[in-house]
């Protein structure tokens, strides 16, 4: 994979087209192209997207206050000026950083529905998010720095915005419980696990990388991650269709 296509977000639209063409396969195609092109809003919108990645990689290197704004425009390849007409200030800039990276992984569970089929919907949905974390992993870093640091600007769209979506989805987990479909673990609780697990592929990358002493990382640990956690929290969370064998333990097997 290129160095490119490792910088995170452009912008919840057009970066989209790349990486969530996979992931939201229900989009109309003439919707996916024009995030693809960019081609709304012309020179100015591409501009904005140089903008936006850049800012991705710098505040997720340097924090919110260690990034400076020459920095950002010099690696977005502009002038500073452009920087400051795009974002009057570094702090509009990063909020706008901040609620496209949890607008991109809010989308990634996509419209779940009680009579869906919930193995399904949670296997598409932490392959998503893990595919979110291999190609975006600047932007999964910038957000945990956020919350380490008490989220000081993103705070009320966690109580907002974060705290409504978990709700709303939350609610066709408790039917799937009620159903027998699923475990019955608190909604939320089976969000931060899928987050947790799923985050710190991108947010422990050195961790990992040192004690697998894997060589090309991006190949070797996502490939049989995204195997191995999908399973891993399908089972955990008790997540079963008609269609499905029956979930049993090691001990149980051995026994049989």
């Amino acid at each position: 994979m290129t160095d490119e296509a490792k910088l995170t977000i452009r912008s919840i639209g057009v970066q989209n087209g790349v990486v969530m063409e996979t992931l939201r396969e229900h989009s109309p195609l003439d919707q996916r192209e024009t995030r693809a092109t960019g081609s709304v809003g012309g020179i100015g919108e591409r501009q904005r997207e140089r903008i936006i990645r850049a800012a991705t990689g710098v505040f997720s290197r340097k924090g919110y206050d260690g990034a400076r704004v020459d920095e950002i425009a010099r690696e977005a390849g502009l002038p500073k000026g452009n920087v400051l007409y795009y974002f009057k200030t570094k702090k509009d800039l990063y909020r706008v950083v901040i609620e496209q990276v949890l607008e991109l992984w809010l989308e990634a569970l996509g419209d779940i529905v009680v009579d869906g089929n919930p193995e399904e919907a949670i296997r598409q949905y932490v392959r998503r998010k893990l595919s979110l974390s291999r190609h975006y992993p600047e932007a999964s870093r910038l957000f945990a720095m956020e919350i380490i640091s008490g989220a000081p600007l993103i705070g009320a769209h966690l109580s907002g915005q974060l705290r409504s979506w978990v709700k709303e989805k939350g609610s066709v987990f408790r039917r799937w419980q009620q159903e027998g479909q699923m475990a019955k673990i608190d909604p939320a609780h089976a969000f931060f696990m899928i987050w947790a697990v799923t985050q710190t592929y991108a947010d422990f990358e050195t961790q990992i990388q040192a004690v697998t002493a894997v060589e090309d990382y991006d190949t070797e640990i996502y490939e049989t991650a995204t195997t191995e956690v999908v399973e891993a929290l399908v089972r955990g969370l008790g997540l079963k269709n008609e269609f499905s064998e029956p979930l049993i333990s090691h001990e149980g097997a051995a026994r049989a």
